[in-house]
């Protein structure tokens, strides 16, 4: 066991606790980080020494294993600070998730330490050419946030043998997930957004890399047994903690601003005008009831599994449209806060302007986009989604 995976264990109140303790460090870095257009050194530091990247390490390797509205809390607490340290540390902590994907001595190999961070996505932008012992592995990713601070980075292929796809005996042609240490990859300096603009989620890309065998995986297959483990789709559920957090401070941010604040030109304290305690109350009720949606549903879908049972296609599409619902509510909800704020809202200055910026780029994840509206509706009509982690 390693210096890092020998300190106490710990525990999600433990974790979720360390991660309102950097508060602080991160509000000061955020505007550091957003030009930067990656978490920086000391971020990232801080981000490990809470133990957010081992949330879903098995308790089999001494990691806490935590359920999934611990780590909803967790990503909300951190996102309230700066959206795009919530995004990387949601990101970073699928090790738990991917590694289980692997034999245990090939994931022991490849994640030696609990802190270990994954980025990649599992799209089959690169081809995994078959040779002895496993693939050659070349291809170009987009999104891949983290990528600058990970140690495993991942990304799904389509599997070809003597340059033609390898498919199955239905024939549907074989898609495959390779994982290998970031060393072996490169990343390349193309992420420049609006909003969430600190994640580097940068392109990557691999040339003629070999994979063994054992490195790569079939989405779904998982080696592990538990609640955290037993749905396909585990590893996106967090992600509402993004917005959330977003959201909440950013009703906080409003409500501190307009306390002080004199309304032009009729020079009558701000909090005292109806159209502003009217923007705040409305506000402040959409972010609280897509919260309370948000972890009723991520605590269903946890009841589900623990009693060993497959999720219903109801509760799948209550789930589908809780992200996207999540997502988009509080994006609406800071739109009224900077509505509301008025001038104060536009300056660099103020966290409620990057807070916007940080929501409308987040409203473009595919979890976020209108069309998951159209998915939740057909899974209540028993129809499967095209993205299987729904």
């Amino acid at each position: 066991m390693t210096k890092a995976d020998s300190r106490a264990a710990l525990d999600g109140a433990a974790i979720r606790a360390k991660a309102g303790e950097i508060g602080p460090l991160l509000r000061e870095s955020a505007s550091e980080v957003e030009a930067a257009r990656r978490l920086t050194a000391p971020v990232v530091d801080a981000l490990r020494s809470t133990g957010v990247f081992r949330m879903t390490m098995p308790e089999a390797w001494g990691g806490p294993e935590l359920d999934i509205c611990t780590q909803i809390e967790i990503i909300e607490t951190l996102s309230r600070a700066d959206a795009s340290v919530g995004w990387c540390a949601m990101i970073g902590s699928d090790s738990g998730y991917y590694s289980g994907f692997l034999d245990d001595a090939t994931a022991r190999s490849l994640y030696p330490e609990l802190d270990a961070v994954t980025a990649g996505w599992v799209v089959p932008a690169g081809t995994l050419e078959v040779c002895d012992g496993g693939y050659r592995l070349s291809g170009r990713w987009s999104f891949g946030s983290g990528s600058t601070h990970a140690d495993v980075i991942l990304g799904g292929a389509r599997v070809t043998e003597k340059g033609s796809p390898r498919t199955s005996a239905d024939g549907v042609p074989e898609q495959r997930i390779a994982m290998l240490p970031a060393a072996q990859w490169q990343v390349l300096d193309t992420w420049n957004p609006g909003g969430l603009a600190g994640s580097g989620s940068h392109d990557y890309t691999i040339t003629d890399a070999f994979v063994p065998v054992e490195n790569t995986w079939v989405y779904g297959q998982n080696h592990r047994s538990g609640t955290l483990y037993a749905w396909r789709g585990m590893f996106v559920v967090n992600i509402v903690g993004v917005p959330l957090g977003v959201a909440l401070e950013a009703c906080d941010v409003a409500t501190g601003i307009l306390a002080g604040k004199v309304s032009m030109p009729e020079m009558i304290p701000a909090r005292d005008e109806p159209r502003v305690r009217a923007g705040i109350a409305r506000a402040r009720a959409m972010v609280g009831a897509a919260r309370s949606y948000a972890y009723d549903t991520a605590a269903t879908l946890w009841a589900t599994l623990e009693a060993g049972d497959e999720p219903s296609f109801e509760l799948r599409a209550q789930l589908a449209g809780c992200f996207v619902h999540t997502v988009t509510t509080c994006r609406s909800a800071v739109q009224l806060l900077v509505d509301t704020v008025g001038t104060a809202a536009i300056q660099k200055s103020c966290p409620l302007e990057r807070q916007l910026r940080d929501l409308n780029t987040l409203v473009q994840h595919i979890l976020g986009q209108t069309r998951v509206w159209e998915w939740a509706g057909g899974l209540y009509f028993g129809a499967e989604p095209p993205l299987p982690a729904l």
